[in-house]
């Protein structure tokens, strides 16, 4: 992703990095974790059919600013102000992994979502178990020691195990996952983790029922981090949505089979 394609905002003094391309109605995607706005880099591409693609760097993570606290609370107040610096009334929303903190906020203005697709997203529920990675960064100093050791090499291993498909994740993936993995974006991880108590997530996602927009829930079959009966949860709580499994992939579905890229598109263009 060229530089000169990076511009900042102010929100809430968070200076947030955005990625931008295209005009007309907004489509806004949201990260997750490891991750920054570059994994929207094919979407942005296909700006020409989706309108005006905004993808934004959450605080903590890729360019954006390292506040002295990442926690849930703090995204969801970051969101909602982005949407309002923005100055739109009405947009699409994507949201992969931790993404979900957008849409939690998103769920409290659901008048302004005209459609919404959820890609492999942290569960809005009490239901959820975190995964074995996830259990280990919730802890005190373990957490701290596995944030440390995130390296390219031992992502890479780890990656072997995001997908059915055999072998590590590519070059490109580590890449954009490495980036920007310094000590503030690792305290960022934690922070975001540690917040994250069944409570908050199921307090989050009552609101869920009030977003009656087209919805697509579209999720790797093959995901080991949230398996597919959270799909069918996101499926159950959102009231206009249809939930669709892709086959033999994992937890970054639309990186490892281009056609969920042509069916964002193509949900998201449709009338």
């Amino acid at each position: 992703m060229a530089v000169d394609q990076v511009g900042y905002r102010d929100v809430v003094g968070f200076r947030t990095a955005v990625l931008e391309r295209g005009s007309g109605d907004p489509v806004i995607f949201v990260h997750g974790n490891p991750d920054s706005a570059d994994e929207w880099a094919p979407f942005l591409d296909r700006a020409g059919e989706l309108g005006r693609v905004i993808a934004p760097d959450m605080p903590g993570f890729g360019r954006s600013v390292r506040p002295g606290l990442v926690d849930f609370a703090t995204l969801k107040l970051w969101f909602r102000a982005f949407v309002d610096d923005l100055g739109v009334d009405r947009y699409r929303l994507v949201v992969h992994d931790w993404g979900s903190v957008a849409l939690a906020a998103a769920a409290l203005r659901p008048e302004q979502l005209e459609k919404l697709v959820v890609i492999d997203a942290v569960p809005l529920s009490a239901a959820y178990r975190w995964h074995w990675l996830a259990r280990v960064w919730r802890l005190p100093v373990l957490g701290e020691l596995a944030a440390y050791g995130m390296r390219r090499s031992t992502l890479k291993q780890i990656s072997r195990l995001s997908s059915p498909r055999p072998g590590p994740m590519d070059d490109a993936f580590l890449d954009d996952t490495t980036r920007y993995l310094d000590a503030g974006m690792r305290r960022a991880i934690l922070g975001l983790y540690r917040s994250a108590d069944p409570g908050v997530l199921s307090a989050a996602g009552v609101a869920l029922e009030e977003v009656r927009c087209p919805s697509l829930v579209l999720w790797g079959d093959g995901d080991p981090y949230l398996g597919t009966d959270e799909a069918y949860r996101y499926g159950a709580a959102l009231p206009n949505s249809t939930v669709e499994l892709v086959p033999g992939v994992g937890h970054w579905c639309f990186r490892e089979d281009p056609g969920v890229i042509d069916r964002v598109v193509k949900f998201l263009g449709a009338g």
